[in-house]
């Protein structure tokens, strides 16, 4: 009898790993060239409804309107100058400049532009609302450069009831997310984003809500609230950006210059 051959190998496996094909189709995107709105962009014409609310020393008259479709609890406001300002502002504007930026700094209610930003509180939205406005404070040598200037809170009536909301320089233009801020072209959006939360980062900005609706194009730049790793975050916001483009072109809202569709 034969015993077990001891130096027999082991058997070998011919087992290969799997090699997986993505067959998913590739992302439809927008053709290339220069965009613009196209013939069924929103109609911007917003109606206004009248407002009155107190900040601080001051009681704000303003017309309200909405900023666009995406923020519901936004509103732009146009103040309506009252006699006690325009005395104030000529009384104020005799004195020394060290007695006007004291006056400036503590009575900011009596030197507000002619149009700023209510942000609403949203219900159930206490832990945010207060972190805004912590943000905001850190971020404040940035107000006005990459970000809104923050004036301060406000309350005012609304069906009945007192709601907070914060009260912000009007930055202009449109947020990334609807069709007049979905016009740039890619490198262009790279870099303009990249700038501004590269500035953020430097008081190690935590994110909290990074999206298109809260990205502003601002002129020849773009003004944002929080950031996270930059070159992630360029890269996410860049594809959304490129999709939302694509979602735009598709519909109508915008249109490629010189593209037959």
């Amino acid at each position: 009898m034969n015993g077990p051959n001891v130096n027999k190998p082991p058997p070998t496996c011919n087992w290969r790993e799997p090699v997986f094909v993505n067959n998913a189709p590739p992302k439809p995107r927008r053709p290339p060239g220069r965009l613009r709105l196209g013939p069924h962009a929103y109609n911007s014409e917003r109606t206004p409804e009248a407002t009155r609310l107190r900040f601080r020393t001051r009681i704000l008259h303003a017309t309200a309107t909405s900023v666009d479709g995406v923020h519901q609890n936004v509103r732009r406001l146009r103040l309506q100058p009252s006699a006690v300002q325009t005395f104030l502002g000529t009384l104020v504007r005799r004195l020394p400049s060290f007695i006007q930026a004291w006056f400036e700094s503590c009575f900011p209610e009596w030197n507000l532009p002619d149009q700023l930003i209510l942000k609403k509180y949203k219900e159930d939205w206490d832990e945010e609302f207060d972190a805004e406005k912590a943000a905001y404070a850190k971020l404040q040598p940035w107000q006005g450069v990459v970000i809104p200037r923050y004036y301060g809170e406000v309350r005012y009536h609304q069906r009945y009831r007192s709601v907070h909301a914060l009260l912000l320089s009007d930055i202009g233009d449109a947020c990334l997310a609807s069709p007049e801020g979905a016009l740039l072209e890619m490198p262009e959006f790279r870099r303009l984003l990249s700038q501004a939360l590269t500035a953020l980062a430097q008081f190690r900005v935590q994110p909290d809500d990074v999206k298109l609706d809260n990205i502003h194009l601002a002129g020849d730049r773009i003004m944002v609230l929080l950031a996270s790793d930059i070159k992630d975050t360029v890269d996410w916001m860049a594809r959304l950006y490129e999709d939302t483009q694509y979602c735009y072109w598709d519909d109508g809202f915008i249109s490629v210059e010189n593209c037959d569709r």
